[in-house]
């Protein structure tokens, strides 16, 4: 059964095959894998903020919604790692109690880590780069259901 998706702009629509919202990075790489098999794309949505087409699909949509909050935190070293479905609003909040936060984040909070570094977001000032220049390292799920680090 197909179900209809809006962004966040309300200039892009589409009606995905399936929607699915995996709460484990095991159940993210399965649903992956399934749908490669099937031959189905898959499009990760996160929070629909981007103006663009980036998570229209008439496959397979990703909600990461599920896959929220921090995996693990270094508080010597700074290093924290997130799921992907983490919401920028959401991110000071998690780093509060470690003593840390962010270098940079813009005013808008509505994406999630991963939207924000799939598409560029930025915070402001020239001497800090974007969402995306503060990774240091991050885990991927194929399209064969593998992650890599």
């Amino acid at each position: 059964m197909s179900t209809s998706w809006v962004n966040w702009g309300r200039n892009q629509r589409c009606r995905p095959m399936s929607v699915c919202s995996p709460s484990t990075v095991d159940e993210l790489a399965a649903t992956v894998k399934s749908a490669a098999e099937a031959g189905r794309r898959v499009k990760p949505v996160g929070a629909g903020h981007s103006f663009t087409a980036i998570a229209a699909t008439d496959g397979v949509q990703l909600r990461l919604d599920k896959l929220s909050g921090i995996v693990a935190a270094e508080p010597q070293s700074g290093l924290v790692t997130l799921f992907a479905g983490t919401c920028l609003r959401d991110v000071p909040g998690l780093l509060a109690p470690y003593g840390l936060a962010m270098e940079n984040l813009g005013d808008i909070d509505a994406q999630t880590i991963a939207g924000a570094v799939s598409t560029g977001t930025h915070g402001t000032g020239l001497r800090y780069g974007g969402i995306a220049a503060q990774i240091r390292a991050l885990s991927l799920v194929l399209a064969d259901g593998s992650v890599v680090d």
